[in-house]
């Protein structure tokens, strides 16, 4: 009984000491896996927020203020600049010497034409003067057998007989005309390509070559300048042949359509032979345009070279910026 008593008073003294409020019936429940300093993911996104707002703002760098005057800071940031610089003056002159050795250079492709337009021009004015004989000596010719008929037209002495034997002798005088053309263009055309064959060779053989795209470009263009004069050639005969063909089947007709075709026929083809060495240049600089102007496909042994010079520049560059990387520290 006393020992009931003396827990009793010791219970009421105990709440009388801590009295609960009227305003705090129940202790609030806390979760004890809570964080009590602070939110990790709220303060996580804010801190980045923060950290992104003072790299981006720019009075991080600036040195107007005198609080960020500091010397080491100044010394990095010259440190840098002059780094910077001197790393764009090295790049620009590693990726200028990487293009020039990559791409035939502008000089020596203008060297290399110029030493081909010397060796070519005597083949063209070759070619100039025989393209000019044959044509004088077929125009003369045929001159002469108009005028045979004209004078035996005056005389009444024409028959078919004549026209026919007349028309006869002008064809066989074309065809002829014809075969020393064609055999005139190919000789210029052969000896043309042993001289270019000949130029390369010798390119080739002092290590100073332009790149097979010059030579392709002009062997292609030469061809095309040989196959456009001889179907032009032809074009003319053919057209004098079906002149003379219609005067065959009609030999009262006048012959002045005939004479008008043979003088047209003759002047043209003086026209040609006079722009010759005009559409050689013309070769020549559509030569420089295309190889010198435009991009081409590189062969495989440029493709090969082009990838050791990458390494080598790759080299390079890494070397240069571990370079810098070692000044500024």
């Amino acid at each position: 009984m006393i020992l009931k008593f003396i827990i009793f008073t010791l219970s009421l003294s105990t709440t009388l000491a801590y009295p609960l409020h009227s305003d705090s019936r129940e202790a609030p429940w806390v979760d004890s896996k809570a964080n009590h300093v602070f939110d990790k993911t709220n303060l996580s996104k804010d801190g980045h927020g923060i950290y992104k707002s003072i790299i981006d703002s720019s009075g991080l760098y600036t040195l107007d203020n005198d609080d960020m005057k500091h010397p080491l800071a100044e010394e990095m940031q010259r440190k840098l600049t002059m780094e910077s610089e001197r790393l764009r003056v090295r790049l620009r002159q590693e990726l200028a010497e990487l293009r020039e050795r990559l791409s035939p250079s502008p000089a020596h492709l203008r060297v290399t034409l110029a030493s081909m337009r010397e060796r070519l021009n005597p083949l063209t004015q070759q070619l100039q003067r025989s393209l000019s004989s044959n044509t004088q000596d077929l125009c003369s010719q045929l001159q002469l057998y108009l005028q045979g008929l004209e004078k035996s037209a005056t005389k009444a002495e024409a028959s078919a007989a004549l026209y026919q034997e007349a028309v006869q002798w002008m064809s066989q005088t074309l065809e002829s005309s014809s075969i020393q053309l064609a055999n005139l263009i190919s000789d210029f055309q052969t000896s043309a390509s042993d001289v270019i064959k000949h130029l390369k060779q010798r390119d080739d053989a002092e290590g100073d070559a332009v790149g097979s795209e010059v030579w392709q470009a002009v062997s292609s263009k030469l061809g095309e300048e040989v196959s456009s004069l001889r179907n032009e050639a032809q074009s003319r005969l053919e057209a004098l042949r079906a002149q003379l063909a219609a005067m065959l089947e009609s030999p009262r007709s006048p012959q002045t359509e005939v004479a008008c075709g043979l003088e047209e026929f003759c002047h043209n083809a003086a026209l040609q032979s006079q722009a010759l060495p005009a559409r050689i240049e013309r070769l020549f600089i559509g030569v420089e345009e295309e190889v010198g102007g435009a991009p081409s496909l590189p062969s495989a042994s440029v493709m090969q070279e082009g990838g050791s010079l990458r390494e080598d520049f790759s080299v390079k560059l890494s070397a240069l910026i571990q370079d810098i990387m070692h000044s500024v520290q």
